[in-house]
């Protein structure tokens, strides 16, 4: 045993001396080395008035023996550029090809949003680094771009590496990032002081909300989304398995009803006469009252009981099946009713990213049957970007098979590079695609419940993945033929996702080559699947402009004039619209890819498309809008719907659910867009009102004084002349930040079905909402009054159903954590009593306090605390199962503080003169406006 450990010590002096790390040591370190990762302070501006924000990553070995003092590497993602005034943009590293940080480490860029620290190994004394001993911790400190104000902003599995093995750091490997110390402060969550109002995290007093809540009774007979007509009876009927399922001879209604039946279990599918007793009857036909395609009618009736369900078409059909569904979530006994319902737009879809991060076939159809709850009728699976490639397309077997894997292989000869906190051994979300046989199942299982799969493969400026694959398809085949990237031009840029080489060159003929074999793979998978192909989506994010304009391809063809690249823009996309159309594919993409915008030319501009008459004649073209920055660029779905496009709205400040749903450091979500976005922002969107859609993140584009309640003046909106082109509305959901199926459904829900409300009905209140006609009058008021009457209402339903319905599926939506206010009243004796009230976001939560260490007690809606003598406590809310829980909360029973005034006690800004700011105290003032306590 003596020998033992003198031979182990031997070897780990000989490695320090040596600076050698064997496999065995890096798994040792591995665990022994912990990083702690600080965001010390947002806001910092550089020499240069570059924004960026003071991070501290800690290197402490909390193992027995001592880590080396060189022979290995950390590799991490960082979703900012580090040092950013020390990154030398000609060659895309820093000055120096390394830069030395604090803490004797050597800071260099990899690729994309990978970083590596190494071990100072110079020959300068002054930083030569030592080992790190037992107990002994290392601060190596450095500014980064823009903010980090989220524990989110910081990717999981860093990794170690000695050249040959890598292995994650132990306490790096959460999904929830725990290595990250908590945003506590103001100058750690504010994103800048004091104007950054909507990064302050909502305290429970300002959860509160006190909304009136329509109770269950009234709920059970209530549809969501809503119909367009409804009328209830005064009798009811009782679905059980003794009932029949009748398709009244339509052989096309047979997979809906074998649907319908799987869900009512017992029932048997049988021809019946028109008059038989307990039967659910199918049928098609085209209805006068509404001749929308996916509309639909249905009777419930009494003596005989019958439930028939009339469709325009087999998707009116099914959308009629998922109301009774609605209606039978609370049992078998249900009121007879008439409706008479139609979608206000054809399509009402979800964008998935799978390209960041991939989810498996599993994943996808469990979304399919809770997308297929709400109506929701099409699913865009972005399979190819940056950072992967999700789809096998045997033709081209590297686009898969090394697209569709992240791994530490730094000459990506089989696998992209690793990124967004990948395993380096190509495990994990990183990585993965489907086969063709998966492709087929999800085809086939969103058919059955009435949802198109549109697949989406970026052709434009975020594309490394396909170029990647394709620079090893060319070294295997020693061919040029599927080429995406030009070798003999010198492309200098850096995207912001800090790549150098992720755009797709647009005058390659072996560029188009590659969409046709590509396009023409995907339909012959759609064929086999006898579910035909009908549109491909191609992204469309522009691309650097040097790396085109620098392509001696494009320099060939002769771009030149005004503006060289907006003239490439439009070559590039009238031919891969043309090969769309000779595959007949329609064409969809972003609204960037079809705007004359940014241009130097003066026929373009931010609201002038490329004339849709350029196209093919037979294609149609739908454009994603997303956009809404300004009182310009809110405006594109009209110009675009003008010019003959059709349009899906797709507004990323309410439709983008990798959003953060409110301004918690501590909770998953993104901000690119707007600081958070909540149900009630998804709810209040106006889909045929859009100049009043100009709602944008104060911090970031400012406030808008000329568009209060987001409406802008109707001389500044334009006329659309052309509505009829807007045709749906999309969601959509990114996932670099999104590491499992937990993050994943609990972004999504219950936000998805807000949305699927606000696409399919059109609520009386939205036309409240009205421009400016005269700028010397006030701007109209719309009526909020009716708008939060119908939000507590869909809340209710919400609350009520959707959230049981939604955890059937083993789909958990994210339980908001409760509100709570600490009111004071006069009871009948005009004794002051101090009364804490509390709400939940959705009836059917349950908000509960804290006791003891592990204590948990339900606590009702108005509690008398008069004689309690905390000062804390600590909430959170429940499921009606009591399984699930928000994350928990503190509130302070004291007078609530303005944000001034909480600036103002941490020391972060001065009071403003003449202005007192009173110390806080315990209750708030006594008040005699209100029912005393006997009442409450």
């Amino acid at each position: 045993m003596i020998l033992r450990s003198l031979v182990r010590i031997l070897a780990i002096l000989i490695a320090l001396c040596r600076g050698y790390v064997n496999t065995a040591d890096i798994n040792r370190i591995a665990k022994d080395l912990k990083i702690t990762y600080d965001v010390v302070r947002n806001g910092v501006l550089t020499p240069y008035a570059t924004v960026t924000y003071f991070a501290n990553v800690t290197l402490e070995n909390i193992g027995s023996v001592p880590i080396p003092a060189a022979g290995w590497s950390i590799y991490f993602c960082h979703h900012t550029l580090i040092q950013p005034v020390y990154y030398n943009a000609t060659i895309n590293q820093y000055i120096g090809g390394g830069l030395i940080l604090s803490g004797n480490i050597t800071l260099t860029h990899v690729k994309g949003c990978m970083f590596k620290f190494d071990p100072y190994n110079g020959d300068n004394k002054l930083f030569q680094n030592l080992p790190l001993k037992p107990g002994d911790l290392r601060n190596v400190s450095f500014l980064a771009s823009n903010w980090a104000i989220s524990r989110y902003d910081v990717y999981p599995n860093w990794y170690l590496s000695n050249g040959t093995h890598h292995e994650i750091i132990e306490n790096t490997k959460s999904p929830d990032v725990t290595f990250v110390s908590p945003h506590k402060t103001f100058v750690e969550f504010m994103r800048g002081i004091p104007n950054d109002v909507m990064g302050i995290p909502p305290t429970p007093f300002e959860r509160y909300r006190g909304y009136n809540f329509t109770d269950l009774d009234n709920i059970k007979s209530s549809i969501l989304p809503t119909p367009l007509k409804q009328m209830i009876g005064n009798k009811t009927i009782t679905i059980d398995k003794r009932w029949r399922i009748d398709r009244d001879r339509f052989r096309i209604l047979s997979d809906v009803a074998k649907y319908l039946q799987k869900s009512i279990k017992g029932t048997k599918i049988r021809n019946l006469k028109s008059t038989s007793n307990k039967v659910i009857q199918l049928k098609m036909e085209q209805n006068s009252t509404t001749g929308n395609p996916e509309g639909y009618t249905m009777n419930i009736t009494a003596n005989p009981d019958r439930v028939e369900i009339i469709g325009n078409s087999v998707g009116g059909v099914f959308n009629g099946i998922q109301s009774l569904f609605s209606l039978l979530a609370f049992g078998g006994t249900i009121p007879t009713m008439t409706i008479t319902d139609e979608p206000r737009f054809g399509h009402r879809g979800l964008l998935l990213d799978l390209a960041r991060n991939f989810f498996p076939k599993s994943t996808v159809i469990k979304l399919l049957e809770v997308m297929a709850l709400f109506k929701l009728n099409k699913l865009q699976l972005n399979l190819a970007d940056d950072e992967g490639w999700r789809l096998d397309i045997e033709t081209l077997p590297e686009l898969a098979k090394v697209g569709g894997r992240r791994c530490h292989d730094p000459e990506e000869k089989t696998c992209l590079f690793s990124q967004l906190g990948s395993h380096p051994n190509g495990s994990g979300l990183g990585s993965g695609y489907f086969t063709k046989t998966d492709y087929l199942d999800i085809l086939k299982a969103a058919k059955d419940r009435n949802i198109e799969i549109i697949p989406s493969i970026n052709i434009a400026g975020r594309a490394r993945a396909a170029i990647i694959a394709m620079n090893e398809y060319s070294r295997r085949t020693n061919t040029t033929d599927y080429n995406l990237h030009d070798k003999h031009t010198e492309h200098v840029y850096l995207t912001d996702t800090l790549f150098d080489d992720s755009a797709i060159n647009p005058c390659m003929p072996s560029t188009f080559k590659f969409f046709d074999t590509v396009l023409k793979e995907i339909k012959s998978y759609h064929t086999e699947a006898k579910i035909p192909l009908e549109q491909i989506n191609i992204g469309g994010d522009d691309s650097p402009a040097a790396s085109w304009l620098n392509s001696s391809y494009c320099k060939m063809d002769g771009f030149t004039g005004t503006d060289p690249f907006m003239r490439i823009k439009v070559n590039f996309t009238t031919q891969i619209a043309k090969i769309a159309a000779a595959n007949g594919v329609n064409l969809s993409g972003f609204e960037e890819f079809f705007m004359a915008w940014p241009t130097t030319d003066p026929r373009g501009g931010p609201l002038v498309p490329f004339d849709v008459s350029r196209y093919p004649k037979d294609l149609e073209i739908s454009v994603h809008t997303r956009n809404s920055q300004n009182d310009v660029f809110i405006q594109r779905a009209t110009a675009l719907s003008n010019n003959g496009y059709k349009v899906i709205l797709s507004q990323s400040d309410f439709l983008s659910f990798d959003h953060a749903p409110e301004a918690d450091p501590e909770s998953n979500g993104d901000y690119w867009a707007i600081r958070f976005i909540d149900p009630l922002r998804v709810f209040s969107y106006l889909p045929e009102h859009r100049c009043c859609n100009l709602i944008p993140d104060e911090f970031t584009f400012g406030k808008m004084p000329f568009a209060p309640y987001g409406c802008i003046d109707d001389s500044n909106c334009l006329e659309a002349k052309q509505p009829q082109n807007v045709t749906g509305m999309q969601a959509q959901i990114w996932t670099p930040r999104v590491r499992n199926e937990e993050q994943l459904f609990g972004l999504l829900f219950p936000r998805l079905v807000v949305f699927a409300e606000r696409a399919w009905h059109r609520a009386p209140w939205e036309a409240s909402y009205k421009v400016r006609t005269n700028v010397n009058e006030d701007f109209p008021v719309p009526d909020l009054a009716a708008r939060d009457a119908d939000w507590a209402r869909v809340a209710s339903m919400i609350g009520h159903r959707e959230l049981k319905r939604l955890e059937a599926y083993n789909v958990n939506p994210r339980i908001p954590p409760p509100g709570a206010r600490n009111m004071t009243y006069k009871d009948a004796n005009n004794t002051i009593k101090h009364v804490l009230h509390t709400d939940v976001a959705y009836p059917g939560l349950q908000p509960q306090v804290q006791g003891g260490k592990d204590q948990w007690a339900d606590i009702k809606p108005a509690t008398d605390i008069t004689s309690l003598n905390m000062r804390v406590l600590n909430y959170r809310s429940r499921n009606a199962a009591n399984n699930r829980y928000s994350k928990v909360d503190t509130y302070v029973l004291e007078r609530p503080r303005n944000v001034l005034e909480k600036l103002v006690d941490a020391g972060l800004i001065a009071p403003p003169p003449g202005i007192d700011i009173p110390p806080g105290f315990g209750t708030t003032n006594p008040s005699t406006d209100v029912p005393p306590i006997a009442a409450v």
